[in-house]
């Protein structure tokens, strides 16, 4: 038996090292992109059940007031007037209203604070403390207030649909007959056109956001 010399033991060449990088790479790209889609849906998920939370939370504040929410532009202070009536929290405190000695039930339980203090995800629908301006650039009036957020970090939103009608007599600009609920979606911001014509801020879009 002839043993090898070191001479004649071979090693990996540089062309093969290479194609076993660029196949570990193309092998990972495809990994993160997988993962990246998966999280995706699951946050499209999160935000069409929630945004159907919101939706019969506000349907339930109808029954028991006889209308829909006057005060619905679209805009970031929707999402303050959204949050203070389904939480009943009008004085922005994090914490429901007490009338009279009697704390006011909220529409909406599953509301939970995010601060500095408290930035651990939890199970509901998140809201968070900020200065926000209204229609025209001009600033809210009450300073900092509440605002709800979607699994993007940005604010859901409340718009008045259009058979509904402003104390003025004005009708809403909603796509929806009654109102409508939103997301600005991944991107922050939501008001581009489907195919078919219709805005992007609705509810039956947002399996489509991307």
């Amino acid at each position: 038996m002839k043993l090898r010399t070191n001479n004649q033991l071979k090693g990996f060449t540089l062309i093969e090292i290479l194609i076993v990088v660029a196949i570990l790479a193309i092998l990972a790209a495809g990994m993160w992109q997988a993962t990246a889609y998966v999280q995706s849906r699951s946050m499209q998920k999160t935000a069409e059940s929630q945004v159907q939370l919101l939706e019969a939370s506000l349907n339930s504040y109808r029954a028991d007031n006889a209308g829909y929410l006057p005060d619905g532009r679209g805009d970031e202070v929707s999402s303050n007037v959204l949050y203070e009536t389904l939480s009943r929290d009008e004085d922005n405190d994090g914490e429901p209203d007490d009338d009279n000695g009697e704390i006011q039930m909220p529409y909406c339980e599953s509301f939970y604070v995010v601060s500095s203090k408290n930035t651990e995800q939890q199970e509901g629908i998140p809201v968070v403390k900020v200065r926000i301006k209204g229609s025209g650039g001009a600033k809210s009036a009450r300073g900092k207030v509440y605002v709800i957020l979607d699994p993007w970090g940005n604010t859901y939103r409340y718009r008045l649909g259009y058979e509904g009608q402003t104390e003025g007599g004005k009708s809403g600009n909603g796509i929806n007959p009654d109102f409508d609920i939103f997301s600005t979606g991944p991107d922050g911001k939501g008001n581009g056109r489907t195919n078919d014509g219709d805005n992007e801020d609705n509810i039956s879009n947002v399996k489509s956001w991307k």
